[in-house]
Formats: structure tokens, sequence, C-alpha cells
């Protein structure tokens, strides 16, 4: 007797994309390997046509539900979140990805294989829409070469300083809400996808490492993501592209220095291994650091621990060729 498979809806927030969600949802009505799964699109605060552009016939299994949030929860992270809760009433995985993004032929497949390893969520890779990107200033596409260089690097170097068994090389580092996946037993776990206007995405993966989820870094899933400048979430990734072309600009916080990540990560992996062993205290480089046994979760007591114990300044784009350099050596010195 086999189990059958576990059932698959894809979650898509999506305000005023009716420009751009059909080539979205064409790519998942063109999925490989007669992948069986459901959409359910939110049509939050439209004011265009989105809707409609979505409820097109493509031979797809999809539900379209139009909302007008309150002011307040006017926002991709808020929009996500109640797509999210939807999907779960109908599937044991729910993918989710943006109305503006294009899934790669293989994505529903890919997430699936992926999940049957026994992992609680997936975060995916993203990739900008090079036709709209190489219209962007000189310097942001300078810059933006160099953090995809550096978060490419800090993702295979994390897997060499803290490995773990469900989440190895080759790997990345982002986590998108453009391609995530999670089960719905997890998603109900941590109380769904944090109420957040933005930054919903990593705060999901926070949450589910909190109670010591298991994440996978997916070389694949792919998708291509718009690189509009004029996007239509607050805090997404057009006002991240945008923010490039500031002289002000400072890299988000996932850029720290070499030095002060690989500190991270070989505290981390000390930690982990003292708190499965069951002592009370960790030993890095001759420091004993106490162990919070209050909590069942080594990702809470972590998390508690990375707050005391790290700080960072924000990293200017100029500081990244070294610290790349810097991370490179850190890689070729591990014993």
């Amino acid at each position: 007797m086999t189990n059958s498979p576990q059932r698959i809806v894809v979650a898509i927030p999506a305000h005023n994309e009716a420009d751009r969600i059909g080539r979205c949802l064409d790519a998942l009505a063109a999925q490989s390997s007669h992948e069986q799964f459901s959409i359910i699109v939110l049509a939050n605060n439209c004011s265009d046509l989105t809707a409609k552009v979505a409820m097109r016939e493509r031979g797809l299994n999809i539900r379209v539900t139009e909302c007008d949030l309150p002011m307040e929860h006017r926002s991709a992270g808020h929009a996500r979140r109640i797509v999210m809760q939807d999907a779960a009433k109908l599937g044991e995985i729910i993918l989710t990805t943006d109305g503006d993004c294009v899934p790669d032929p293989d994505w529903v497949h890919s997430h699936r294989m992926i999940f049957q390893n026994g992992v609680d969520a997936v975060a995916g890779r993203v990739s900008a829409d090079w036709n709209e990107l190489r219209h962007h200033p000189a310097e942001a596409l300078r810059i933006g070469a160099l953090e995809w260089e550096y978060l490419a690097l800090i993702g295979e170097a994390e897997a060499i300083f803290d490995p773990r068994l469900h989440d190895p090389a080759p790997r990345h580092n982002q986590q998108c809400g453009a391609n995530l996946g999670i089960t719905g037993e997890m998603l109900h776990c941590i109380g769904g996808v944090p109420a957040m206007a933005v930054g919903e995405d990593r705060a999901l993966f926070a949450a589910v490492e909190s109670v010591d989820g298991r994440v996978r870094h997916a070389v694949q899933p792919h998708v291509t993501a718009s690189a509009r400048i004029d996007g239509r979430a607050v805090g997404g990734m057009a006002d991240a592209l945008s923010a490039r072309s500031s002289k002000d600009y400072r890299c988000d916080a996932q850029f720290a220095g070499a030095d002060h990540l690989v500190q991270r990560w070989r505290t981390r992996r000390a930690v982990r291994e003292a708190w499965i062993a069951g002592a009370a205290s960790a030993s890095i480089d001759d420091v004993d650091i106490q162990l919070d046994r209050l909590t069942p979760f080594f990702g809470t007591a972590w998390n508690r621990l990375e707050r005391e114990l790290f700080t960072w300044p924000a990293m200017h784009p100029d500081e990244l060729p070294g610290e790349i350099a810097r991370l490179q050596t850190w890689m070729t010195c591990v014993d």
C-alpha cells in the first residue's frame, strides 16, 4: 500500500498585477511532470483587472478571491498571511510566490521532491528579470552584482562552518516570499505567516527555526522576479532595487563582515552541539556560554543568545570586495 502524495496549494497575493499575473499563471499551467496542485489568488485592494486576468481559462485548479483590506493591513505581508491561511485549509504543502514572478517549469515538482526529504520549510532561489534589471543605473547594477556574489558565498560558507544534515551544499542564503514553501503542519505550529507589513518572509523562516523546524535553502526550485522600480509592495524588491541608487545606501543586515559571520557560525555550532549533549554551557575560543534551558527548543535559546552576543554595523557597498576576499580566505583555512 502506498501513501497518496501530499496535496500542494500555491498561494499568490496580488495587488494591481493585471499586466503581470498572467505570465505567472501561464508558467504554473506549464509545469512539468504533470504535478497535481491547486492555486489560490488573493486579489487585494485592486483597482485594475487583476482578478479578471487571473480567472482566465488555463486548465488550472484555481480560486480567485477579491478583497479590500483595511488601511492598516494593506501590505504584501498581510495579504500573504491571509492567502496562505486559506491555502492551509486545502493542502498539506503550501507554496507561495508573487503575482509578478515567473516560476521555472519544474518549480512545483522541485518543491515536492525536497519536502519528501522530511523538511518543514523550503527557501527557494529568486533571480531578477534581466530584461528589466539591465535598465537600472550602472552604479546600482555594480552594487547588486557585489551583493549577489557575497550572498552566494555566504550560503556556501555557512554550510562549511555550521553544517546541518537537512541543509547541505549546494545551498543559497535567500529567504524570500517570492519563492517559499512550508508544510501546513508547521504553518499551524508557528501561528501562520507573521503579521507584518514587510519582512514577513524572513520572519516566517525565523519562526520555523525557533521551534527547531528544518529549513532547506534549495538551489532548485527557482523563480524569476520582476526588477521594476515602480513596485506594488512597500518594502518589496522594487524598493530594495531603487535604494541602491542612493548615495546613503547601506547593505541589508545579512551582509555582515566575514569575521563576524564566521564567529557567529562557529559559536552557533558549538552551542548546538552542547545543547544536543545536554550540557549547561558551551565553550568557544575558551569562553563559556551559559545555555538557556527554560525552553525546549534550541532555536529559541539560540535566538536569545544571538541577540546578546552579536551586533554589527550596516556595511557600505564599498566594503563588499574586501569582505568577499576575506570570507574566501576563511573558507580555505577550514580544518
